[in-house]
């Protein structure tokens, strides 16, 4: 029912100092177990991009993000609390026992756990995210998504996404395979998308029709070829319509044109290499990703970002350049 979108391209791990490697799939975590450092866990399972963590902690504990800004971690607060803080902005908020909320780890972001606190957590890329939902709610996301705290999941929708992860974790290599592994996490995105009340796409998917599937077969086919010389008749042969078809199609379910759209997936991943580390200059992103005009480039990611790009390049560059220089 749900399909789990990819982007595995050589060009973009060109571009980064530390090319990402695939997770073996439903195995134990090994090389990335959270995005925090120094986060006590006592139990983590992978399932294929996404990964279901539980801790607890022994003492209070102040833990800073990684900063790579690429993965969002959706917590279930069964004791304790846990403070979520930004070192930039000062603002702080809390999730208390019988809480949930969603911590993304930006570079300012800092947790502090009390003594005895412990937690379940559905751990889930960013990129994936914006593009599951997206394609449920027939609306492409470009940010970084705000959901809103639960004062009691218990007695909320999103027990059900609990109730999951606490079901996996227990059933944990049990009988694992490559596709049950694969329907696990589709279960647990579209239970997070379902219940929990989140601001990344607007309007109720269920007031909309259905995707045709040349629509669902021409985003499969920019989404794997953004680094890719692409034109609108590459994309309608991929859709396996005409030109025309798929004009209109895009016309009626995305208000845009294959090549709008196209470009606003790009605009998407430029940001996320830039928030990740994995871009040296704005050029090269630009030029990396089609864009044959940068200050064109730069004004359309500025118009949707609400800054340019070296600014949002210089940023993380020095975060990162702050975090590796030795105390």
């Amino acid at each position: 029912m749900f399909d789990t979108m990819r982007n595995d391209n050589p060009a973009r791990d060109r571009l980064s100092h530390h090319p990402a490697q695939m997770p073996a799939t439903g195995t134990p975590v090994a090389e990335r177990p959270a995005i925090f450092p120094r986060l006590p866990l006592d139990e983590t399972y992978r399932l294929n991009e996404t990964q279901v963590l539980k801790g607890s902690t022994s003492h209070p504990m102040e833990i800073v993000s990684d900063g790579k800004a690429d993965h969002l971690l959706y917590v279930f607060v069964l004791s304790g609390v846990i403070e979520c803080g930004n070192t930039r902005s000062r603002l702080a908020s809390l999730i208390p026992g019988g809480c949930t909320g969603a911590i993304i780890n930006d570079p300012a972001t800092s947790l502090k756990l009390t003594k005895g606190c412990r937690w379940l957590a559905f751990q889930i890329p960013l990129s994936l995210l914006r593009n599951q939902f997206g394609l449920w709610s027939g609306q492409f996301c470009f940010h970084e998504p705000r959901f809103a705290a639960v004062a009691d999941f218990r007695r909320h929708a999103v027990s059900s996404l609990y109730r999951t992860i606490n079901l996996l974790l227990f059933r944990k290599g049990e009988g694992e395979t490559p596709p049950l592994v694969m329907s696990y996490e589709q279960l647990l995105i579209a239970q997070l998308y379902a219940s929990a009340p989140h601001n990344l796409c607007h309007g109720d998917r269920s007031t909309r029709q259905p995707c045709p599937r040349q629509l669902r077969r021409a985003e499969e086919f920019i989404r794997n070829n953004l680094y890719a010389p692409v034109t609108v008749d590459h994309i309608a042969g991929a859709a396996g319509c005409s030109t025309r078809t798929l004009q209109r199609i895009f016309r009626h379910f995305r208000d845009a044109t294959p090549i709008q759209t196209l470009s606003h997936y790009r605009i998407a991943e430029a940001h996320d290499l830039i928030k990740m580390g994995k871009a040296r200059t704005v050029t090269d992103v630009a030029s990396s990703l089609q864009f044959s005009n940068p200050a064109r480039f730069a004004a359309t990611y500025r118009e949707i970002y609400g800054q340019k790009p070296s600014i949002d390049l210089r940023a993380h560059l020095r975060a990162a350049a702050e975090r590796a220089t030795p105390v």
